[in-house]
């Protein structure tokens, strides 16, 4: 895995798909056969969910994230993006574990993300907002599996956002910038 991409490279490729792609319509993003572990709410072009149902949807509601339109992932729409593998490891650990899942630029491209930053937020609440650029920075890994296991929910699940880092070992700052047991990302 490539480990950082020119901010350049990033927008050429989005501008390449685009143009590849031609015009895309919400009927292009599935709906999901199996339980959806991924929503991005907010900022995107393509959706395949109106707005949430808040009885139904009480962390978002506790949470206070809300959205007029959504695109959700279950696992094989994120497998069907691609996948990649990264290894992670901060200093606290005592392994390092491999991610796998597709690039988080392929995800929200298929979302139609039309942003300036993101921020992914945990079952628990915790949430880490990333730039554009930094998304463009770094190759990040949406990772539905770790060490070859999907990730569960109680577990590290349903997905575990990070990127790796030069020479293996990431610094505190990178741990806290690695959310696990994401469910959903606010796009703006």
């Amino acid at each position: 895995m490539t480990i950082t991409k020119p901010l350049h490279a990033v927008a050429a490729a989005v501008f390449a798909f685009a143009v590849l792609a031609g015009p895309l319509r919400a009927a292009d993003l599935p709906n999901p056969a199996e339980t959806v572990v991924l929503t991005i709410g907010g900022a995107v072009k393509y959706a395949n969910r109106g707005a949430p149902d808040h009885f139904a949807a009480s962390f978002l509601k506790t949470q206070e994230y809300d959205y007029t339109k959504a695109a959700v992932f279950d696992v094989p729409m994120l497998e069907g993006l691609g996948m990649v593998k990264a290894t992670i490891k901060a200093a606290p650990w005592p392994r390092a574990v491999t991610l796998e899942g597709p690039r988080l630029v392929d995800v929200l491209m298929a979302a139609g993300w039309v942003g300036t930053k993101i921020t992914m937020v945990a079952l628990d609440g915790f949430a880490v907002e990333v730039s554009a650029a930094d998304i463009a920075a770094r190759e990040w890994i949406v990772g539905i599996k770790a060490d070859g296991t999907y990730l569960p929910i109680g577990g590290r699940g349903p997905v575990w956002i990070a990127y790796q880092v030069p020479g293996g070992q990431g610094t505190e700052e990178d741990e806290a910038r690695w959310p696990w047991a994401v469910y959903y990302i606010a796009a703006e």
